[in-house]
C-alpha cells in the first residue's frame, strides 16, 4: 500500500469518526445536559481532528527511517502533541473556568480516542506495508 492511499483512508476514516462522535456529544448536550454546553465544544474536535492527522502524517513519511530516528521522531510528535494539549487545558482554564468539567470530560475522551485512532491506523499501515 502507499503512503498517499493511507492516508486518504486514514483522513476519511478520521472525518467519519470524528463526525459520529461530534453527533453523540451534541446528542448529549442537547437531550440530557444543555446546562453544560460552552462553545468551545466544535473547537476541541477540530483540535483533536487536526492534531490526529498532523501526527499519522509525519508517522506515515517517517515508517522508513532508521529505528532510532523513528523513535526520536515518534517522540517529538508524542511530546509536542501532549505539551500542546496541556497548554490548551490550561488556557481554557483560566480563560473559561466556569465549564471545567465539562471541558475535561470531551477533552480527555477526545485525547486517548485520537491517541488510539493514530496509533491504530499506523500499526494497520505497517501490517501492510510488510505484506505488500
Amino acid at each position: 500500500m502507499d503512503t498517499s492511499a493511507s492516508i486518504r483512508r486514514f483522513v476519511k476514516k478520521s472525518t467519519i469518526h470524528f463526525l459520529v462522535l461530534g453527533l453523540i456529544c451534541a446528542a448529549v448536550f442537547y437531550f440530557a445536559a444543555q446546562q453544560h454546553y460552552f462553545s468551545m465544544v466544535p473547537i476541541i474536535f477540530i483540535y483533536f481532528y487536526i492534531t490526529s492527522l498532523i501526527s499519522y502524517f509525519i508517522l506515515v513519511k517517517s515508517h522508513e527511517l532508521p529505528t532510532g530516528k523513528f523513535y526520536t521522531r515518534f517522540l517529538t510528535v508524542s511530546s509536542i502533541k501532549f505539551l500542546g494539549s496541556l497548554a490548551f487545558v490550561i488556557l481554557f482554564i483560566i480563560f473559561s473556568p466556569d465549564y471545567i468539567v465539562p471541558f475535561l470530560v470531551i477533552f480527555i475522551t477526545l485525547y486517548f480516542i485520537s491517541l488510539i485512532q493514530t496509533v491504530r491506523g499506523f500499526l494497520n499501515f505497517t501490517k501492510q506495508k510488510k505484506k505488500g
